[in-house]
Protein backbone atom coordinates (compact mmCIF):
# COMPACT_ATOMS: atom_id res chain seq x y z
CA UNK A 1 0.00 0.00 0.00
CA UNK A 2 2.88 2.33 0.79
CA UNK A 3 3.99 1.62 -2.54
CA UNK A 4 1.45 2.31 -4.12
CA UNK A 5 1.06 5.83 -2.23
CA UNK A 6 4.34 6.56 -3.24
CA UNK A 7 3.89 5.86 -6.90
CA UNK A 8 0.68 8.43 -6.71
CA UNK A 9 3.17 10.88 -4.92
CA UNK A 10 5.70 10.88 -7.90
CA UNK A 11 2.74 10.85 -10.94
CA UNK A 12 1.12 13.69 -8.79
CA UNK A 13 4.21 15.91 -9.07
CA UNK A 14 5.13 14.72 -12.88
CA UNK A 15 1.23 15.75 -14.29
CA UNK A 16 2.37 19.16 -12.16
CA UNK A 17 5.86 19.98 -13.51
CA UNK A 18 3.81 19.62 -16.97
CA UNK A 19 0.80 21.89 -16.36
CA UNK A 20 1.78 24.34 -13.60
CA UNK A 21 4.20 26.58 -15.62
CA UNK A 22 1.93 26.27 -18.51
CA UNK A 23 -1.14 28.38 -19.57
CA UNK A 24 -4.38 27.16 -20.85
CA UNK A 25 -7.48 25.24 -19.50
CA UNK A 26 -5.90 21.97 -19.97
CA UNK A 27 -3.11 22.71 -17.84
CA UNK A 28 -4.84 24.46 -15.59
CA UNK A 29 -6.94 21.09 -14.80
CA UNK A 30 -3.96 19.09 -14.28
CA UNK A 31 -2.22 21.38 -11.87
CA UNK A 32 -5.38 21.66 -9.65
CA UNK A 33 -5.86 17.63 -10.39
CA UNK A 34 -2.06 17.37 -9.41
CA UNK A 35 -2.79 19.66 -6.61
CA UNK A 36 -5.78 18.26 -5.06
CA UNK A 37 -3.66 14.86 -5.13
CA UNK A 38 -0.86 15.96 -2.92
CA UNK A 39 -3.59 17.56 -0.37
CA UNK A 40 -5.09 14.17 0.21
CA UNK A 41 -1.62 12.28 -0.01
CA UNK A 42 -0.68 14.57 2.99
CA UNK A 43 -2.39 12.88 5.26
CA UNK A 44 -0.59 9.61 4.37
CA UNK A 45 2.73 8.04 4.63
CA UNK A 46 3.32 9.84 1.51
CA UNK A 47 3.17 13.33 2.80
CA UNK A 48 6.17 14.63 2.01
CA UNK A 49 4.97 15.24 -1.47
CA UNK A 50 3.35 18.69 -0.16
CA UNK A 51 6.81 19.73 0.10
CA UNK A 52 7.20 19.10 -3.38
CA UNK A 53 3.83 20.27 -4.54
CA UNK A 54 5.09 23.75 -2.51
CA UNK A 55 7.88 24.05 -4.49
CA UNK A 56 6.92 23.96 -7.66
CA UNK A 57 3.31 25.65 -7.09
CA UNK A 58 5.99 28.44 -5.56
CA UNK A 59 7.57 29.06 -8.71
CA UNK A 60 4.84 28.79 -11.06
CA UNK A 61 3.25 31.28 -8.78
CA UNK A 62 5.98 33.72 -8.69
CA UNK A 63 6.81 33.33 -12.49
CA UNK A 64 3.00 33.64 -13.41
CA UNK A 65 3.10 36.81 -11.37
CA UNK A 66 5.43 38.65 -13.09
CA UNK A 67 3.88 38.09 -16.18
CA UNK A 68 1.66 40.91 -17.46
CA UNK A 69 -1.63 40.33 -15.60
CA UNK A 70 -4.19 40.72 -17.88
CA UNK A 71 -2.48 37.49 -20.09
CA UNK A 72 -2.36 34.49 -17.21
CA UNK A 73 -4.99 36.32 -15.00
CA UNK A 74 -6.36 32.67 -14.71
CA UNK A 75 -2.73 30.89 -14.58
CA UNK A 76 -2.13 33.01 -11.26
CA UNK A 77 -5.42 32.58 -9.57
CA UNK A 78 -4.95 28.67 -10.32
CA UNK A 79 -1.70 28.94 -9.27
CA UNK A 80 -1.97 30.65 -5.78
CA UNK A 81 -5.60 29.18 -4.83
CA UNK A 82 -3.74 25.44 -5.34
CA UNK A 83 -0.44 26.58 -3.07
CA UNK A 84 -2.86 27.45 -0.62
CA UNK A 85 -4.74 24.17 -0.46
CA UNK A 86 -1.32 22.05 -0.83
CA UNK A 87 0.11 24.63 2.10
CA UNK A 88 -2.90 24.30 4.30
CA UNK A 89 -3.35 20.44 3.72
CA UNK A 90 0.16 20.05 4.72
CA UNK A 91 0.07 22.11 8.17
CA UNK A 92 -2.96 20.32 9.11
CA UNK A 93 -1.04 16.78 8.50
CA UNK A 94 1.91 18.75 10.55
CA UNK A 95 4.48 20.03 7.75
CA UNK A 96 6.18 23.17 8.33
CA UNK A 97 4.17 25.67 6.01
CA UNK A 98 8.23 27.06 5.15
CA UNK A 99 6.66 28.44 1.58
CA UNK A 100 4.83 31.36 2.80
CA UNK A 101 8.00 33.37 3.13
CA UNK A 102 9.81 32.96 0.10
CA UNK A 103 5.96 33.27 -1.58
CA UNK A 104 5.49 36.75 1.08
CA UNK A 105 9.00 38.09 0.17
CA UNK A 106 8.54 37.52 -3.72
CA UNK A 107 4.78 39.26 -3.43
CA UNK A 108 6.78 42.34 -1.87
CA UNK A 109 9.63 42.47 -3.76
CA UNK A 110 6.73 42.49 -7.24
CA UNK A 111 4.81 44.96 -5.36
CA UNK A 112 7.90 47.55 -4.03
CA UNK A 113 9.48 47.25 -7.54
CA UNK A 114 6.19 48.65 -9.34
CA UNK A 115 4.18 45.56 -10.43
CA UNK A 116 0.68 46.68 -10.23
CA UNK A 117 1.70 50.33 -12.04
CA UNK A 118 3.80 48.04 -14.28
CA UNK A 119 0.74 45.78 -15.21
CA UNK A 120 -1.64 48.75 -16.45
CA UNK A 121 1.10 50.26 -18.23
CA UNK A 122 1.37 47.01 -20.58
CA UNK A 123 -2.97 46.50 -20.18
CA UNK A 124 -2.89 50.05 -21.53
CA UNK A 125 -0.33 49.64 -24.38
CA UNK A 126 -1.83 46.40 -25.53
CA UNK A 127 -5.43 47.92 -25.53
CA UNK A 128 -3.87 50.98 -27.44
CA UNK A 129 -1.71 48.14 -30.10
CA UNK A 130 -5.37 46.43 -30.21
CA UNK A 131 -7.21 49.80 -31.24
CA UNK A 132 -4.51 50.61 -33.42
CA UNK A 133 -4.81 46.92 -35.37
CA UNK A 134 -8.78 47.61 -35.50
CA UNK A 135 -8.38 50.98 -36.64
CA UNK A 136 -5.92 50.14 -39.40
CA UNK A 137 -8.24 47.07 -40.43
CA UNK A 138 -11.28 49.60 -40.62
CA UNK A 139 -9.35 52.23 -43.08
CA UNK A 140 -8.25 48.69 -45.02
CA UNK A 141 -12.04 47.74 -45.12
CA UNK A 142 -13.09 51.69 -45.92
CA UNK A 143 -10.34 52.15 -48.42
CA UNK A 144 -10.89 48.99 -50.91
CA UNK A 145 -15.21 49.88 -49.83
CA UNK A 146 -14.52 53.58 -51.38
CA UNK A 147 -12.18 51.77 -54.73
CA UNK A 148 -15.05 49.64 -55.18
CA UNK A 149 -17.81 52.19 -54.92
CA UNK A 150 -15.70 54.53 -57.30
CA UNK A 151 -15.12 51.79 -60.06
CA UNK A 152 -19.04 50.63 -59.58
CA UNK A 153 -19.88 54.34 -59.98
CA UNK A 154 -17.71 55.11 -63.04
CA UNK A 155 -18.76 51.89 -65.15
CA UNK A 156 -20.08 52.95 -68.39
CA UNK A 157 -23.08 50.61 -68.33
CA UNK A 158 -24.80 52.36 -65.58
CA UNK A 159 -27.80 54.65 -67.15
CA UNK A 160 -26.94 58.40 -66.47
CA UNK A 161 -30.13 58.75 -64.45
CA UNK A 162 -29.41 55.55 -61.96
CA UNK A 163 -25.67 57.07 -61.95
CA UNK A 164 -27.23 60.55 -60.62
CA UNK A 165 -29.36 59.06 -58.14
CA UNK A 166 -26.36 57.01 -57.02
CA UNK A 167 -24.35 59.87 -56.92
CA UNK A 168 -27.11 61.82 -54.68
CA UNK A 169 -27.53 58.78 -52.71
CA UNK A 170 -23.44 57.96 -51.70
CA UNK A 171 -23.50 62.09 -50.85
CA UNK A 172 -26.63 61.88 -48.69
CA UNK A 173 -25.08 58.98 -46.63
CA UNK A 174 -21.57 60.86 -46.08
CA UNK A 175 -23.35 63.66 -44.96
CA UNK A 176 -26.30 62.04 -43.01
CA UNK A 177 -23.12 59.86 -41.47
CA UNK A 178 -21.02 62.75 -39.94
CA UNK A 179 -24.24 64.28 -38.52
CA UNK A 180 -25.28 61.47 -36.50
CA UNK A 181 -21.34 61.17 -35.13
CA UNK A 182 -21.22 64.63 -34.73
CA UNK A 183 -24.70 64.10 -32.86
CA UNK A 184 -23.64 61.15 -30.58
CA UNK A 185 -26.40 59.47 -31.90
CA UNK A 186 -27.04 55.81 -31.42
CA UNK A 187 -24.61 53.04 -32.96
CA UNK A 188 -27.56 51.51 -34.56
CA UNK A 189 -28.46 54.40 -36.83
CA UNK A 190 -24.51 54.93 -37.67
CA UNK A 191 -24.37 50.88 -38.89
CA UNK A 192 -27.83 51.92 -41.09
CA UNK A 193 -26.05 54.08 -42.83
CA UNK A 194 -22.97 52.92 -43.20
CA UNK A 195 -24.77 49.57 -44.26
CA UNK A 196 -26.79 51.72 -47.01
CA UNK A 197 -23.74 53.44 -48.18
CA UNK A 198 -21.31 50.49 -48.31
CA UNK A 199 -23.23 47.67 -48.71
CA UNK A 200 -26.72 48.14 -49.81
CA UNK A 201 -25.91 50.29 -52.67
CA UNK A 202 -23.21 48.46 -54.11
CA UNK A 203 -25.22 45.77 -54.20
CA UNK A 204 -28.31 46.70 -56.06
CA UNK A 205 -25.43 47.98 -58.75
CA UNK A 206 -23.78 45.04 -58.79
CA UNK A 207 -26.86 43.16 -59.51
CA UNK A 208 -27.45 45.33 -62.74
CA UNK A 209 -24.24 44.98 -63.64
CA UNK A 210 -24.58 40.95 -63.54
CA UNK A 211 -27.46 41.48 -66.56
CA UNK A 212 -26.26 40.92 -69.89
CA UNK A 213 -25.91 44.02 -71.18
CA UNK A 214 -27.97 42.90 -74.60
CA UNK A 215 -31.03 42.86 -71.80
CA UNK A 216 -30.15 45.20 -68.72
CA UNK A 217 -32.11 48.31 -70.45
CA UNK A 218 -34.49 46.51 -72.69
CA UNK A 219 -36.09 43.36 -71.63
CA UNK A 220 -38.77 43.29 -68.93
CA UNK A 221 -37.44 41.64 -65.60
CA UNK A 222 -40.37 42.26 -63.24
CA UNK A 223 -43.83 44.17 -63.68
CA UNK A 224 -42.79 45.49 -67.05
CA UNK A 225 -39.51 46.95 -65.56
CA UNK A 226 -36.36 47.09 -67.27
CA UNK A 227 -33.04 46.32 -64.90
CA UNK A 228 -32.24 49.81 -65.14
CA UNK A 229 -36.08 50.53 -63.98
CA UNK A 230 -35.07 48.15 -60.78
CA UNK A 231 -31.95 49.67 -60.30
CA UNK A 232 -33.46 53.23 -59.94
CA UNK A 233 -36.02 51.88 -57.57
CA UNK A 234 -33.98 50.10 -55.47
CA UNK A 235 -31.82 53.53 -54.81
CA UNK A 236 -35.19 55.56 -54.43
CA UNK A 237 -35.85 53.14 -51.36
CA UNK A 238 -32.52 53.46 -49.77
CA UNK A 239 -33.18 57.17 -50.19
CA UNK A 240 -36.21 56.46 -48.34
CA UNK A 241 -34.07 54.28 -45.63
CA UNK A 242 -32.29 57.41 -45.13
CA UNK A 243 -35.07 59.86 -44.73
CA UNK A 244 -36.24 57.29 -41.85
CA UNK A 245 -33.11 57.10 -40.77
CA UNK A 246 -32.78 60.83 -40.37
CA UNK A 247 -36.41 61.13 -38.67
CA UNK A 248 -35.42 58.80 -36.18
CA UNK A 249 -32.62 60.35 -34.95
CA UNK A 250 -34.20 63.87 -35.06
CA UNK A 251 -37.23 62.04 -33.10
CA UNK A 252 -34.28 60.60 -30.54
CA UNK A 253 -32.57 64.19 -30.29
CA UNK A 254 -36.17 65.77 -29.56
CA UNK A 255 -36.61 63.16 -26.79
CA UNK A 256 -33.49 63.61 -25.14
CA UNK A 257 -34.35 67.38 -24.95
CA UNK A 258 -38.18 67.13 -23.48
CA UNK A 259 -36.71 64.52 -20.90
CA UNK A 260 -33.81 67.07 -19.08
CA UNK A 261 -36.77 70.02 -19.71
CA UNK A 262 -39.21 67.85 -18.00
CA UNK A 263 -36.18 66.96 -15.13
CA UNK A 264 -35.38 70.25 -14.55
CA UNK A 265 -39.10 71.38 -14.63
CA UNK A 266 -39.81 69.21 -12.09
CA UNK A 267 -36.90 69.60 -10.05
CA UNK A 268 -36.21 73.54 -10.15
CA UNK A 269 -39.59 74.99 -11.88
CA UNK A 270 -43.31 74.92 -12.99
CA UNK A 271 -44.34 71.73 -14.28
CA UNK A 272 -45.37 72.23 -17.82
CA UNK A 273 -47.50 69.63 -19.38
CA UNK A 274 -48.04 71.28 -22.61
CA UNK A 275 -44.64 70.64 -24.42
CA UNK A 276 -44.92 68.02 -26.74
CA UNK A 277 -42.70 66.40 -29.66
Amino acid sequence: MDFILQLFAVGAIITMLTGAFKRGTDAILRTIGSALVMAGLAFTDAGWVVHAGMAILMFSSVEFLYRPYYKVRHEVQSSFSCLAAVTVAGLAAGAFPWVVFPVGAMIGLWYISGGPARNRRKHARSVQRTAMKEAAAQASVAQASAVDLNRLFNDRRIPDPCRQNLHNLLRRADALHAELRSHQASDRLVFEVEQVHEDYAPTAVRAYLALPPSVANTEPIQDGKTGAVLLDEQLTILHGALDDIASEARTHGAEGMLASYRFLQDKFGTKDDGLTI
